[in-house]
């Protein structure tokens, strides 16, 4: 009878040593029932059924990197490049990883140039090389929706490497080459109207001040005008008369005290003004 209890003990023991599974950190274990898909062990301590249950297949679940990916495409502008491109993947759900796909990583790599290709395909070259942050988050949004049918996600698709021919490489040298000189020729375009515009500006604001001193002069003139028919009486005719003898002294003594008068030519009433000034005055101060 003791016999029977050790051996009964003992069997307990064994029975549940196997079926006592630990799976370690960043790992699931895949479990099979009799050759069918039972369950998905995660990390910790899982029981299990021995001699019934069996671990399948044991997942890591960590990241992994595929890295020098290259393949030959095609943009839509018909630039034919090769790109190299890094692909960061994990398992979500081992059970389809494993009874799905014979090998995750040549899956990964066909959706890869699949979609690669299709992606490139519908941009120009110059996009590829001076805006790759849209191009790879467009990659990678096709590669996730793809994945997702074999448990499978991808967090990360990078090009890291465009490699052009020696023909594309001069293509896109003339392209350049031209593309500076329409740059110039329209900045040089654009100086001289800029030049034009701001010459037209200066020559407007020069004639509006002018104007603007000519209407000043009158308004002064006339104030004068008003003041000195004041102050000789009423009679403004002769104010006017005054004003304009007294405009021709003036030029007279601007021109003979001029350095480059040697001889000066007169009109003949061009004296009245004296005359004309000196009697205005005689006149007006008549009782």
């Amino acid at each position: 009878m003791l016999e029977f209890l050790a051996v009964l003990v003992v069997a307990i023991v064994v029975i549940t040593i196997a079926g006592l599974k630990i799976v370690p950190q960043s790992r699931n274990f895949v479990v099979t029932r009799l050759g069918a898909y039972r369950r998905t062990l995660e990390a910790g301590v899982n029981i299990i059924i021995p001699f019934l249950d069996r671990v399948h297949s044991d997942v890591s679940i960590a990241d992994r990197v595929l890295k020098d990916v290259e393949l030959n495409v095609i943009s839509a502008d018909n630039a034919v490049f090769e790109i190299k491109l890094l692909v960061v993947y994990r398992i979500s759900r081992p059970e389809l990883a494993v009874f799905r796909v014979n090998s995750v990583d040549d899956l990964i790599i066909g959706l890869v140039m699949s979609l690669v290709r299709s992606e490139i395909g519908k941009v120009e070259l110059d996009t590829i090389q001076q805006d790759r942050a849209s191009l790879n988050h467009a990659i990678r949004e096709a590669l996730s929706e793809a994945g997702e049918d074999y448990g499978v996600i991808i967090s990360r698709s990078e090009i890291i490497d465009v490699k052009l021919s020696a023909s594309t490489e001069q293509s896109m040298a003339e392209v350049l080459n031209a593309e500076r000189e329409r740059r110039a020729t329209v900045t040089k375009a654009e100086g001289d109207k800029k030049a034009v515009e701001l010459n037209a500006d200066a020559e407007l604001y020069e004639e509006r001040r002018r104007a603007e001193a000519l209407e000043v002069m009158a308004a002064a003139t006339a104030e004068a005008n008003r003041k000195i028919a004041e102050a000789v009486g009423e009679d403004g005719a002769a104010a006017l008369k005054y004003q304009i003898a007294k405009l021709q002294v003036d030029a007279l003594t601007k021109l003979s005290e001029s350095d480059n008068s040697k001889l000066i030519m007169l009109p003949g009433d061009s004296t009245n003004g004296f005359a004309s000034a000196a009697a205005i005055l005689a006149e007006a101060q008549r009782p």
